[in-house]
């Protein structure tokens, strides 16, 4: 992408993807037109005719798809028999340069088939991975991935999810210096699959502040900045903590119900209660990208409201603002010419 087309990049916007669309997809959108971000909205003739009834915007343009992908839907077949789905054509539109990068809360299966299929996936790249920033002790989080784009993936790719995420946490999320972790059954070096012990070695050779295995009860402890895993284990890890997440915040609830003397202890302590839940919102964070593409989607979660989708639209643009690809292109590159 040109320079001067990275200071002010377009981004596109599924607004059919996710459980709450298209209401909370077209909210989000405004939020981030007020925030002078350029966007294309993809979206049903309803969605869009609704998104316009919220006022003109220069920095607004809309294309009316016919055909939406759910998430029971075979993501390759869906990618392929629908061509004027919203998730198609954000993504093509990604590939013929219209727009940077597309932002969606659809289907992560027909995103992740979609980018492979139509985009490529980047020089040196052997699998695609999906990469979050969690809550945790950190203010700033911890960054896990994959979660879910590649199930199966030889050490090698694992080596390659670390580097990718060490780009990222760097130039787009600002840190500085990023430690490393491999999510594994123990800390050990010796410990895990036979997989997980080869990556062990190739990680502590890599270009990233490898600090070694962490265990599943770590990851939000403030152990490592990066957590790397296969997309099968990040997929479960993930969807285990939010349902544990909802299953204590639950029962919390239910317990401050029960006696007027607990009723009254809630309301005291309401601020706090509200004050956790917007330290394990995911929204917060905003959407994950899909790292390792010729180019950029970022995978909104399924359940987002406004602010998650606003906050995946400004991933998206700090993404091609720093030129992420094009750093995790070189670091690659370097990995694999000191590796001859």
């Amino acid at each position: 992408m040109a320079p001067e087309a990275r200071a002010n990049p377009v981004i596109g916007l599924d607004l059919m993807g996710g459980d709450k669309a298209p209401q909370c997809n077209i909210e989000g959108c405004l939020v981030a037109l007020k925030r002078g971000v350029s966007v294309v909205a993809y979206g049903s003739q309803e969605a869009v005719e609704g998104l316009g009834s919220k006022g003109s915007f220069d920095n607004l343009r809309t294309e009316v798809c016919t055909e939406t992908i759910s998430f029971a839907e075979a993501p390759l077949e869906a990618i392929r028999d629908k061509p004027d789905s919203t998730a198609r054509r954000g993504i093509e539109a990604v590939k013929q340069g219209t727009t940077g990068a597309f932002v969606s809360a659809g289907s992560t299966g027909a995103l992740v088939a979609g980018g492979v299929v139509i985009l490529g996936r980047a020089r040196g790249i052997d699998k695609p991975c999906l990469a979050m920033v969690l809550p945790s002790e950190n203010p700033r989080g911890v960054l896990a991935l994959d979660l879910g784009a590649s199930a199966d993936a030889r050490p090698q790719a694992l080596v390659q999810f670390a580097v990718m995420g060490d780009a990222y946490a760097r130039n787009v999320l600002g840190w500085q210096d990023p430690s490393v972790c491999l999510l594994n059954i123990g800390t050990e070096p010796e410990k895990g699959s036979m997989a997980a012990r080869k990556a062990y070695s190739l990680l502590k050779e890599a270009p990233v502040n490898f600090q070694g295995n962490i265990e599943a009860r770590d990851v939000f402890l403030c152990k490592a900045d990066i957590v790397v895993t296969d997309g099968f284990t990040g997929n479960i890890f993930i969807k285990a903590c939010e349902g544990t997440a909802a299953f204590q915040l639950d029962v919390i609830r239910s317990e401050l119900s029960f006696g007027l003397a607990r009723k009254a202890a809630a309301l005291t302590l309401k601020p706090a209660f509200r004050r956790v839940r917007e330290l394990l919102d995911y929204s917060a964070y905003g959407g994950a990208p899909l790292l390792g593409l010729e180019g950029c989607i970022v995978k909104c979660h399924g359940a987002s409201g406004a602010e998650a989708i606003a906050n995946g639209i400004e991933q998206a643009r700090r993404f091609l603002v720093n030129d992420v690809s094009r750093i995790i292109g070189d670091a690659l590159a370097k990995m694999s010419t000191e590796g001859e």
